[in-house]
């Protein structure tokens, strides 16, 4: 199977707003110096710097197509998100109080019959709240609406921001 473009299968996969969301989440990444891995799976792997920032599936399935997003965890990304705290070590992802409810909503508990590196689930605490037995990619978006599509584009600013810093950390080493 050849490798397929992400906003050739977007085009052909979703419709109506799933179409909209995916293609202007797509088109930020791309504008932010985003790599997205051509894909022969229906995953395309975002990376920035060499570094993983999420992984987007788009695909039918039996009964719909969805467009869904896997946020990678970073080292440190939850605990380095500001919350407005003077404490506060990136200031590049603010995250208000809507975008807290809309990725507190989509934290992903650790699914029993996963074989992934979640094995029994961690604690985390994101945000100020304490969330249990997660799964290794904590934040999975399935089906994005407009607004969370915006805070998707605030996280993944906020990690690029983390993957400089640690660039930089590392350069005056």
């Amino acid at each position: 199977m050849s490798k397929k473009k992400i906003e050739d299968v977007a085009n052909d996969v979703l419709k109506d707003d799933a179409q909209r969301n995916a293609l202007e989440f797509i088109a930020y990444l791309r504008a932010n110096e985003v790599t997205l891995n051509d894909s022969d799976n229906g995953f395309w792997d975002a990376t920035y710097k060499g570094e993983g920032l999420c992984v987007i599936n788009i695909a039918t399935y039996d009964d719909h197509s969805s467009f869904d997003t896997f946020i990678k965890d970073l080292p440190n990304a939850w605990k380095m998100c500001s919350d407005g705290k003077k404490s506060d070590e990136c200031s590049a992802f603010f995250a208000d109080e809507r975008t807290k409810e809309i990725i507190w909503a989509n934290i992903r508990p650790h699914d029993p019959t996963c074989h992934g590196a979640c094995r029994p689930g961690s604690r985390r605490i994101i945000l100020g709240k304490v969330f249990e037995n997660l799964c290794s990619s904590a934040l999975g978006i399935y089906g994005p609406d407009a607004e969370t599509v915006n805070c998707m584009k605030k996280i993944v600013n906020g990690l690029q921001s983390d993957i400089l810093q640690k660039v930089s950390a590392e350069e005056k080493r």
